[in-house]
């Protein structure tokens, strides 16, 4: 099977300012795309609705510009496609690779080995087993922001 091109991506989350360590990541992910001639996207995690301004977007998108690391594509705001993951979790459930827990959508964890080759690290396996299910959707439908996202506004509804 033949390479697919490189695309990476850089997903800060509005909830404050660009911080240096994220500059840094955006920093080597677009150097990894020019390097490799691939692409280079730009996906505003959005989700956190209480806390995510437009202000702090902007901030991003100029503290980005500042740097000189344009995206290829036109930024994602993960925020607009919540109609598309609660579609793919319902699809989840529907194939029991997902189950409700209190109200909420457990993604099922496959018990066996999950493996690939990495370009950085080769090749990366560790047990499914020793992984917890993990939240896809909480109860309102909102997109889950792992472990240490604050309980939805329902404004994403």
């Amino acid at each position: 099977m033949p390479d697919a091109p490189i695309r990476v991506r850089f997903a800060p989350s509005p909830t404050g300012y660009l911080h240096v360590g994220g500059g840094r990541t955006a920093l080597f992910n677009w150097l990894y795309a020019r390097h490799t001639g691939g692409t280079f996207l730009l996906r505003i995690e959005d989700t956190d609705k209480q806390r995510s301004t437009d202000e702090n977007t902007q901030v991003i998108l100029d503290g980005l510009t500042w740097l000189g690391l344009n995206w290829d594509e036109p930024p994602v705001f993960q925020g607009a496609r919540l109609a598309q993951h609660q579609t793919a979790a319902d699809r989840l459930l529907a194939e029991d690779k997902a189950y409700m827990d209190e109200g909420a959508i457990r993604f099922r964890v496959p018990q066996e080995e999950i493996a690939w080759d990495d370009a950085v690290h080769e090749r990366i396996s560790f047990q499914g087993a020793d992984l917890k299910d993990f939240i896809i959707l909480r109860r309102s439908r909102c997109i889950a922001r792992w472990a240490r996202s604050p309980r939805c506004s329902g404004t994403c509804r």
